[in-house]
């Protein structure tokens, strides 16, 4: 990321922001600071090396080419660990391509490639849990719901004034419960919102958009991306209280994207939809 980059944005939600930069086929990353993690990394951006937990969706050049760069400058700067989550297909593949760069290096890099299956949870800390998520795209492909653990009164107490004498006692007054903070999709198509119920529940949703005019669905579907039609189709499904698209192709200008989402868009999703574009080009 350069200061003259053009397509980087910064979009502020309720509990975070969302920084970074994302055009298909060209470069994909964000960073969540107060997650502390990356989603996807393109071609690696300066801020990207001292995260220490990255998360990729997919192979893909635009998603992935950057991970032997983080690895390299993490050895160069002397920060131990990290680990980069791939999708668990693939997680032997990345890990002999991190041998061959090491061998062409003549060095050792000291990150971990963690392959992640459908459905598996990974704690982030004592406060935070990531559970990865199946995404239907041309290549193995990896969504990731990002919930913050907390702890409420359980129901039988509420109401009670003796609550320190019953923990004192060993009694369990309160329980933990997951909330569901951010869901990424990742390159993915119309697939994911067919058969996957927890991103639509989740406080923000960034979810791929990389095709928007009439006459694009049927390449959309070819190459297993979304439209924007599909997500109109389902608009009434979404309870997310933020909604950042992603992914557009170089093929619309930044003005074409907004003009041509809002013309399209239903009433119902106008107010909580962002572009992952800069101002002025985010809201409709």
């Amino acid at each position: 990321m350069t200061a003259n980059d053009k397509d980087f944005f910064t979009i502020p939600t309720g509990h975070f922001t969302i920084e970074g930069r994302s055009r298909a086929g060209h470069e994909t990353y964000f960073r969540i600071r107060e997650l502390g993690v990356v989603l996807d990394i393109g071609r690696c951006p300066d801020f990207a090396i001292g995260v220490s937990d990255i998360f990729i969706t997919h192979a893909h050049l635009d998603h992935a080419l950057g991970i032997p760069f983080y690895a390299g400058q993490r050895h160069l700067q002397r920060i131990a660990g990290g680990r980069v989550f791939v999708p668990r297909e693939t997680a032997d593949d990345f890990r002999a391509l991190m041998s061959l760069h090491q061998k062409l290096e003549d060095t050792e890099y000291d990150i971990e490639i963690v392959g992640i299956g459908d459905g598996e949870v990974f704690a982030l800390g004592k406060s935070h849990e990531v559970r990865a998520h199946r995404a239907t795209h041309r290549v193995a492909a990896r969504a990731y719901e990002f919930l913050e653990v907390r702890h409420h009164l359980r129901a039988e107490y509420a109401g009670r004034d003796d609550i320190s004498e019953l923990r004192r006692r060993g009694e369990k007054v309160v329980e933990e419960y997951r909330q569901p903070l951010l869901f990424y999709t990742g390159d993915t198509d119309r697939g994911i919102l067919e058969s996957n119920e927890a991103l639509f529940r989740a406080e923000v949703l960034i979810v791929e958009c990389s095709f928007i005019s009439d006459g694009h669905q049927e390449r959309a579907a070819r190459y297993r991306h979304i439209h924007f039609d599909d997500i109109a189709e389902f608009a009434e499904r979404f309870q997310n209280g933020l909604i950042v698209l992603t992914h557009f192709s170089r093929r619309y200008s930044r003005s074409e994207i907004r003009d041509e989402i809002r013309r399209r868009c239903p009433a119902i999703l106008r107010d909580r939809l962002r572009l992952a574009l800069p101002e002025p080009f985010q809201t409709l």
